[in-house]
């Protein structure tokens, strides 16, 4: 039985499937595309700042959510802040199992849900998260809302199942438009190896913090950036980020890095950015049905060789036109195109996030120096 102070909160599916749950973080209604993250319990702030995940509502495989509280927004000498991977909550939603109420963690200042409740984002909780992760598997993201009601306040489902009906599908938002850069920004060091453009789909605070520590100065530019006025800033290389949405939508983008491969500019692509370099190259993308979240074992295509990796991507290229480019990483389980190499020129990529893969020094440092060593710094 509901406790009297407790708030109910309803999970709606598009089909009129439907969850009861407890609410926690904000009273309020969104609504989006549904999807999963299997990050152990102590990743969600990434998660949940990860523009990748820009408006989807996001389940957590983890049981247990909120154990370690949310630390504070501080930043590094270069302005960078530490533990977030951008300056907000980029989710529309949060399903868990199980919300701690109470974290411990030294680092904590408050608990999740404050920081739910000040950015307006709704949560429910007492959610059967494992058989609706296998769901996301097997037939793909749904599209739903969640709904946290007020104590006492009786939810209508009827309501709720009329209105799930006329939810349009992300698959037709330029999302990148609603996180990339709007103006540029640059990162000078003292006395850097070299610098980097940057073109923001959607770039995470920790590829930042790699280039950096690694001595390269950053100049983050918007993502319909032209290829022209990027190379009158004249980079040694430059990285197409990680994002969220359909990167068929991005023509700007796809245009300039047609340039980039054309004129053999040291370019690396992570995520969205190893979509759009397929695409630039010939190939066409889809929307995966078993999207990879988290974890996943990645294989170098030449050497076998295995890493365990971190991916957040829900679209994979169809097919690697192997006319200049070969298939430089895949996916040891369903065997999905996880990066390419070009043949002869200094331009790759990857879909997995190499800065922030678990056991991740291998694959970090293989992944950033062999782009440094391409630029010749």
């Amino acid at each position: 039985m509901l406790d009297k102070k407790e708030r109910p909160a309803i999970l709606m599916f598009q089909d009129g499937t439907y969850f009861e749950g407890i609410g926690f973080g904000a009273t309020e209604k969104v609504s989006g595309e549904i999807t999963f993250s299997t990050i152990p319990g102590s990743g969600y702030v990434e998660i949940l700042t990860d523009p990748t995940y820009k408006d989807h509502i996001v389940l957590f495989t983890y049981p247990s959510i909120g154990n370690f509280g949310v630390p504070d927004k501080l930043k590094d000498e270069f302005g960078i802040l530490k533990q977030f991977e951008s300056d907000s909550i980029k989710i529309k939603g949060l399903i868990v199992n199980e919300y701690c109420e109470e974290p411990s963690h030294y680092e904590s200042i408050r608990t999740l849900e404050d920081w739910l409740i000040e950015e307006n984002i709704p949560g429910i909780q007492w959610i059967d998260t494992r058989r609706l992760t296998q769901e996301f598997v097997i037939n793909g993201s749904k599209l739903g809302l969640i709904q946290v009601f007020e104590a006492g306040e009786k939810p209508n489902i009827d309501a709720l199942k009329v209105e799930v009906q006329n939810l349009e599908d992300p698959i037709k938002k330029n999302l990148v438009e609603t996180v990339s850069i709007k103006n540029v920004k640059k990162i000078k060091l003292k006395n850097p190896k070299g610098s980097v453009v940057i073109i923001d789909l959607g770039v995470k605070n920790n590829i930042l913090r790699t280039l950096v520590s690694k001595n390269i100065e950053v100049a983050i530019v918007p993502y319909n950036y032209s290829y022209e006025k990027i190379m009158e800033i004249k980079p040694n290389g430059v990285l197409i980020s990680n994002g969220p949405g359909n990167p068929s939508l991005y023509k700007d983008t796809i245009e300039t890095v047609k340039n980039l491969i054309k004129d053999g500019i040291p370019s690396m692509g992570i995520g969205l950015g190893n979509m759009i370099i397929g695409i630039a190259n010939g190939s066409e993308c889809y929307k995966m049905t078993a999207e990879h979240r988290g974890g996943r074992t990645t294989v170098e295509s030449a050497t076998d060789r295995c890493y365990i990796t971190f991916q957040n991507h829900a679209y994979c290229l169809k097919d690697v036109k192997e006319n200049d480019f070969k298939q430089f990483f895949h996916d040891k389980d369903d065997n999905t195109n996880e990066g390419l190499i070009h043949k002869s020129k200094p331009i790759f990529s990857v879909t997995f996030n190499p800065e922030a893969s678990p056991g991740a020094l291998d694959m970090k440092e293989l992944i950033f120096n062999k782009f440094i060593e391409l630029m010749q710094v």
